[in-house]
């Protein structure tokens, strides 16, 4: 197997941060314990000591006392210069940053076992609905903005407020313009009154925040985000999201297998189009393309959210960690997307 190359860099005495932090560029590497530099001085001290113990032997004790204050001052002499020695780490031993896998191999993937979480076979996905290279983030940005002002949608209908032409009051002055003592009015209906009109109140217009996009722009969002989450190594396929209960503790122990939900899991996405055969037992567990009791068990889930491929978005896509598909959904994903 082959060994890594020492790769020995000096942390500059003039950078101040600490080297444990992740966003340190010595994060994870080892520093290096003893240098050359503090070998010589040890051996120094070790003679200096053995030539002063030396000439002790012949002197009072009043004077070995003083040979001992010697010591501690050569003690400290090399305290001092080993403080100011250079620290060093060696950057071979840092993690492995994960590296993508190049297309077209990233494109051939496993299939896990949703309950178990053991792969049970490979499949291989379409290279135009999951192989877009590079992936066009002005698109996702367009596409999100698009959905994000579509769920806004129309607001303020109806809602109509009078001006001071149709708020009812006469139009007579109220008081004598000087010599009361107060401010000026001329008459009952200023916005700045009780029961007076509305100043810039609404109209009765409808406010409409919704924005047009082309459905190819559309279709292309999709596209891309799949691409994206298989590029992050986040796109998880299952053979299928049949829950054998509704109970949220045994989902929860599924999920966890694959790093998701619970306390310190992420969130993810699962995208189903379970199809139940008419008369078969499965029917009544499968309501609009997703598993029953899948649903009910992750009501309780606040990191896990569960839906059809029709519903599959690239919002919820970009906003969840990992990606959930069976392969009913990719099948389904790659023919409405490849039209």
């Amino acid at each position: 197997m082959a060994t890594k190359k020492s790769n020995i860099v000096e942390l500059p005495p003039n950078l101040k941060f600490d080297p444990r932090a992740k966003s340190s560029p010595f994060y994870g590497a080892d520093e290096v314990e003893t240098s050359r530099r503090k070998k010589q001085l040890q051996k120094k001290v070790e003679s200096q000591k053995a030539a002063a113990a030396a000439a002790a032997e012949d002197v009072e004790d009043v004077e070995n006392n003083d040979d001992d204050d010697e010591y501690t001052d050569i003690e400290d002499d090399v305290d001092d210069e080993a403080d100011e020695e250079r620290v060093l780490y060696d950057l071979s031993t840092k993690a492995d940053v994960p590296r993508a896998i190049p297309l077209p191999k990233r494109l051939h993937v496993p299939v896990m076992d949703f309950n178990s979480g053991d792969e049970v076979g490979t499949f291989h996905l379409s290279e135009k609905t999951f192989g877009c290279d590079p992936v066009r983030v002005d698109i996702l940005q367009r596409v999100v903005v698009w959905q994000r002002n579509k769920k806004r949608g129309k607001r303020n209908a109806g809602a109509r407020t009078k001006t001071i032409s149709e708020v009812s009051g006469s139009g007579r002055k109220v008081r004598n313009q000087k010599g009361g003592g107060i401010a000026r009015a001329g008459h009952s209906r200023p916005a700045h009154w009780r029961g007076g009109a509305k100043a810039h109140g609404p109209k009765g217009n409808i406010q409409d925040y919704t924005t047009k996009l082309n459905k190819k722009v559309r279709r292309m969002g999709m596209r891309h985000a799949l691409s994206q989450k298989l590029l992050e190594g986040n796109l998880v396929i299952t053979n299928d999201m049949a829950s054998n209960t509704h109970k949220t503790k045994v989902l929860d122990e599924m999920l966890n297998r694959f790093d998701v939900s619970g306390k310190y899991g992420v969130t993810a996405l699962m995208v189903d189009d379970a199809q139940a055969k008419e008369g078969s037992e499965d029917e009544a567990f499968v309501h609009g393309g997703v598993n029953v009791n899948l649903k009910v068990a992750s009501g309780n889930l606040h990191k896990i959210k569960v839906q059809n491929h029709i519903a599959c978005n690239v919002y919820d896509m970009l906003k969840y960690k990992k990606l959930f598909l069976s392969l009913e959904a990719v099948r389904a994903l790659e023919a409405r997307l490849e039209k």
